[in-house]
């Protein structure tokens, strides 16, 4: 029974999650040869507050580039904003 695990900060929808664990789950089945109803994805996610990089959250860094979030205070686009404030490239 293979179980994926996913730490990711927090704000993405749920349809994004739902295709995350569609697509995973259709590569694990056909690349391991295992039932799909065997396929187990945990998602945890974390607050900006709670992960960081060099010292500095990812909630600092946002505040500090002036990116974008939405109501809840996550990024409305992780590509361009939480990886390129942790100096890494999209």
């Amino acid at each position: 029974m293979p179980i994926i695990q996913f730490n990711m900060l927090e704000g993405r929808t749920t349809e994004m999650k739902r295709e995350l664990a569609a697509k995973v789950t259709d590569t694990v089945v056909a690349v391991l040869g295992v039932k799909r109803e065997t396929v187990r994805i945990l998602i945890h996610e974390m607050g900006l507050q709670d992960f960081s990089v060099g010292g500095v959250t990812a909630q600092d860094r946002l505040a500090a580039n002036g990116a974008a979030v939405n109501a809840a205070g996550a990024p409305t686009d992780y590509n361009a904003t939480v990886l390129e404030t942790a100096g890494a490239k999209a």
